[in-house]
């Protein structure tokens, strides 16, 4: 009988961890304006250095993933592409593109008012 009730405890304290804390994804995703987009996009670390802001992102469709690097200029609300990679956040090789401005619509802008706000 007392081992019953310590198994019941365990299973419950499990159950519970699983489901309000360890359960839980730290990573928050990108509110979208293009609702016709197929991918979603999740922010795996961000930082900020004066008014240059950096973020790393996973990009998530049915069939496949990448994980993309971008520095965005709040101020001005540009940005750039650091670099990208299909296998993992960590191997993304730095090859950034021009800073530019998005248009209405884009993924990059939704970004940019993420990380500006």
């Amino acid at each position: 009988m007392l081992r019953v009730k310590k198994l019941a405890i365990i299973c419950g304290a499990v159950l519970a961890l699983n489901t309000y804390s360890l359960g839980k994804s730290q990573e928050i995703e990108i509110p979208r304006t293009a609702y016709k987009d197929i991918y979603k996009y999740y922010v795996l670390e961000e930082g900020r250095q004066a008014t240059i802001s950096s973020i790393t992102l996973r990009r998530q469709s049915f069939d496949t993933i990448v994980y993309i690097k971008a520095e965005v200029n709040c101020p001005s609300r540009y940005i750039r592409q650091v670099g990208s990679s299909t296998r993992s956040a960590r191997e993304i090789q730095n090859n950034p593109t021009q800073w530019y401005q998005p248009t209405i619509g884009t993924v990059e802008l939704d970004i940019i008012t993420y990380l500006c706000r």
